[in-house]
């Protein structure tokens, strides 16, 4: 299973380890409650063995709080590990 990188922050969701942290959100909105719920939005931890595909589709960024839209693959940088050969 790929890996997933945060583009707003660098966090690496890695479906090997799953995710036991959950975004909270700290600041709200009295005048808009709404839209900023308060609340943890990620009550249960990911079991790992979860695939990125497989998240709800609200699950947020456990840093920066960033929908799962903002995740890309990573992609392994090939030449730097050939670079790294020692003869």
């Amino acid at each position: 299973m790929d890996k997933y990188e945060c583009m707003m922050c660098g966090h690496v969701y890695d479906p090997a380890n799953g995710e036991s942290k959950a975004f909270t959100t700290i600041l709200c909105n009295s005048t808009e409650m709404d839209q900023y719920q308060c609340k943890i939005m990620s009550a249960e931890p990911i079991k790992a063995g979860t695939d990125f595909s497989a998240l709800p589709g609200d699950w947020k960024c456990p840093t920066c709080g960033y929908p799962k839209s903002y995740y890309r693959r990573v992609v392994p940088n090939t030449l730097t590990a050939m670079r790294t050969i020692s003869y």
